[in-house]
């Protein structure tokens, strides 16, 4: 008979290790006890500075930012989860959550303590009842691989490295939304933990108005999700193409701008639903060759070739115009690969930058009203004077299903715009920053006057202080505050642009929805509580 607990062994030596290194003699805003009872009572890691591994855990994905947390914790089940809000509610401890770190603002890092859910990242897939359980760790690569297994297809994202926590929190947009909605329209329930430790599921049943929130409501603003359960579609495999126009000439810019106006009145609006599309604005040429700017439309269709060929042959029609591709049926995740690498990747960087990838900015603007031609030009004309050739201006094509749903919904508002445009600036030394930053500022100037004044919450910027009415309007937002006063009473999750305490609204136009605020009365209902002993001396 053998019992040997290998925890308790690594902890005494962590222990040991950071004492002999004087952690409890260094000023911290982390009491030096708090850390040891997190390590001693979690089944994941505890990293310090200097520790093996931290280094690494306090990147994110953009390397504009740089964060050299106090703390940060690796959790690896769900009781470690409620161990580190013990904690943070015991001693008052400054956090942030992080799941896959691609937050655009940096809201995903901290210097002080890191609460990091990537480990969880499991994904359970039921091909009978056609569903799947994921854990907001999973990255979209690894749950399409999970799903088109079985011939399956959720819409998510484009970049295989997000995370399912943060995407579907802050809407979720990709190929397929246009066809299938935003990847918030789709759970049928999700399992979350408050700020107290309890668990709670959340469906339209059950905890209703959290459920309402937190789809749209951006990560965490309520508590820590754990789970999400999603209905699947059957079959994973779509027609692809690519339509481009030169953007390099004059003559090039005035049919490009005829075809964006023409586009809006009678493709953007009018296209089947089960027809998905992006267009960007990209710097683009073979190897060795200066790249040219382009205006590209590609996308994904959910049918047979000959109606795609149909639908695009008015798009065709417009001036200048130039097929590119089509490719045939292809497995999503494969053809969304496809789509932003050829016939060159979205960007195009150089081989072997350090950083990969580059540093960068991007703003979100949504637009909803035609511009003329003239207009489009001026746009035109702006993007092509990026000071370098990793600009991108990208068009996310709304309508189609997105739109069909209600504005109140779910927490998720931005139902009737034709785009969502982001221009993304990357610089490859620091001494560039300055130079885009100011680019980016000229286009915020350029494009304000065509901005419908909403933005896309899953790309938040420190530039948009108006964050509440850019991101949910202000009837959304005073019902949103109600449910966050609801669940999070004591406010523990907050971040810089998080959901604030409650405010009178100042008139009827702000009040919030009526449908809604019934299930704002309804006592929380908690998952029953696994039994916690207490922890040894």
């Amino acid at each position: 008979m053998f019992w040997h607990d290998s925890r308790k062994g690594r902890n005494r030596r962590r222990f040991e290790e950071w004492d002999a290194r004087g952690l409890g003699e260094v000023k911290m805003a982390i009491p030096l006890q708090a850390i040891k009872e997190l390590q001693a009572n979690i089944q994941g890691s505890v990293l310090l500075p200097g520790d093996k591994g931290y280094q690494e855990a306090t990147h994110v994905a953009n390397p504009r930012f740089q964060f050299h947390p106090e703390v940060i914790v690796l959790c690896t089940s769900v009781p470690d989860v409620a161990e580190c809000l013990t904690v943070i509610r015991q001693y008052g401890i400054q956090f942030c959550i992080r799941s896959g770190g691609h937050n655009t603002a940096g809201y995903s890092g901290s210097n002080v303590m890191i609460l990091d859910v990537s480990k969880l990242d499991g994904v359970q897939v039921d091909p009978v009842a056609k569903t799947a359980v994921v854990e907001p760790g999973c990255n979209w690569g690894s749950f399409n691989a999970a799903v088109e297994l079985y011939g399956l297809h959720l819409p998510g994202g484009a970049c295989p490295d997000v995370c399912q926590g943060g995407y579907m929190q802050g809407g979720g947009y990709g190929f397929t939304a246009r066809i299938f909605g935003m990847n918030c329209d789709q759970p049928s329930s999700i399992t979350v933990m408050l700020a107290s430790g309890s668990v709670v599921q959340a469906s339209p049943t059950v905890n209703s108005d959290l459920f309402w929130a937190m789809r749209g409501g951006t990560g965490n603003n309520f508590g820590v999700l754990l789970s999400t359960t999603y209905p699947l579609y059957t079959g994973d495999t779509f027609l692809g193409f690519s339509v481009a126009w030169d953007l390099s000439t004059s003559a090039g810019l005035a049919d490009a701008s005829q075809s964006l106006s023409w586009l809006q009145d009678n493709f953007v609006r009018s296209a089947p639903d089960q027809l998905g599309f992006q267009m960007v604005w990209v710097f683009e040429g073979a190897t060795g060759v200066t790249p040219a700017p382009t205006w590209r439309l590609m996308g994904m269709y959910d049918g047979v070739q000959a109606d795609l060929e149909a639908i695009l042959a008015p798009l065709l029609a417009q001036p200048g115009a130039q097929l590119q591709y089509y490719t045939g049926p292809m497995v999503y995740s494969a053809l969304n690969e496809y789509l932003m690498t050829n016939p060159y990747d979205v960007p195009e960087f150089p081989p072997n930058i350090n950083p990969d990838p580059p540093c960068e900015n991007k703003v979100s603007r949504y637009i909803e009203t035609t511009l003329t031609p003239a207009q489009w030009l001026t746009l035109l004309n702006y993007f092509v004077t990026s000071p370098n050739p990793y600009t991108t201006v990208a068009f996310e094509g709304y309508q189609g299903t997105i739109a069909s749903k209600s504005v109140m919904f779910n927490a998720f508002v931005h139902r009737t715009p034709d785009f969502d445009c982001f221009m993304d600036v990357f610089w490859l030394k620091p001494e560039d920053e300055p130079v885009m930053e100011g680019y980016l500022d000229g286009w915020k100037t350029a494009i304000r006057p065509y901005w419908d004044g909403q933005v896309y919450q899953n790309y938040p910027s420190d530039d948009d202080p108006d964050f509440a009415r850019q991101y949910w309007l202000p009837k959304t937002y005073t019902l949103l505050q109600l449910i966050k006063r609801k669940y999070d009473p004591d406010n523990l999750f907050r971040f810089p642009q998080s959901i604030g305490s409650v405010v009178p609204a100042q008139d009827a136009a702000d009040q919030p929805d009526a449908q809604l605020l019934p299930s704002l009365a309804e006592p929380i209902t908690l998952l029953p509580q696994p039994h916690r002993p207490p922890s040894s001396p």
